[in-house]
């Protein structure tokens, strides 16, 4: 196989038995470490061994990564590999649940991953929580049905913005782009949508 380009490299552990390792989202990750997401905050909710942390910390140079995780051995995994790269000091990990780690980094954040499928629905409203009022980016994964991405993103295009105004935050909220990252089963596509929500720009929805 070719070997990925250098700008994207980040080293790993092998993966534990114990623990998942997707290497069908190599692609996602090689965006990942084109964002421009340099001096930033991001929350990653769903950090398992460090898919989407270390692009973050290695290649798009945010200042720090929350890293949340809530399986042992999948943590000890995200420690050495963070260490292995030498981005220990600008990673703080949360072990546990993800909720219980929510006054750590709310209001904080420039950027929240929501790497978790079938659905990572269940910590959308953290998200918008842990974001800067002034708003910021939500990078949220989730498996939708070949040919329902348009109704998908306009679903979760409404339900950020109701959220955000649990939340107190008059956002306008855009699906900005729709990443199709790999077919997941027959007819059903892993997708990741970047949203962006901004403060005081007329509280839109759409894509």
């Amino acid at each position: 196989p070719t070997p990925p380009p250098p700008h994207t490299h980040t080293h790993s552990n092998p993966p534990n038995p114990k623990t998942m390792f997707a290497s069908g989202n190599g692609t996602e990750r090689m965006r990942i470490a084109r964002l421009p997401a340099a001096g930033e905050t991001v929350v990653d909710l769903y950090a398992g061994i460090g898919y989407f942390t270390l692009p973050y910390l290695v290649h798009a140079r945010a200042a720090r990564v929350h890293a949340c995780e809530w399986d042992q051995d999948t943590l000890l995994a995200l420690r050495r590999n963070v260490q292995a790269n030498g981005v220990a000091e600008r990673c703080v990990i949360h072990f546990g649940d993800n909720a219980l780690s929510l006054p750590c980094f709310e209001g904080q954040a420039d950027r929240v991953s929501l790497g978790l499928i079938p659905s990572s629905e269940a910590g959308w409203p953290l998200a918008v929580r842990a974001l800067k009022e002034a708003g910021g980016w939500l990078h949220v994964h989730g498996n939708v049905a070949s040919g329902a991405e348009d109704v998908w993103c306009a679903r979760l295009g409404v339900a950020v913005r109701a959220l955000a105004a649990e939340a107190g935050r008059d956002w306008r909220v855009v699906v900005r782009h729709l990443e199709r990252v790999k077919s997941y089963a027959p007819r059903v596509l892993h997708v990741v949508a970047d949203v962006l929500c901004q403060r005081g720009a007329g509280g839109e929805s759409g894509r």
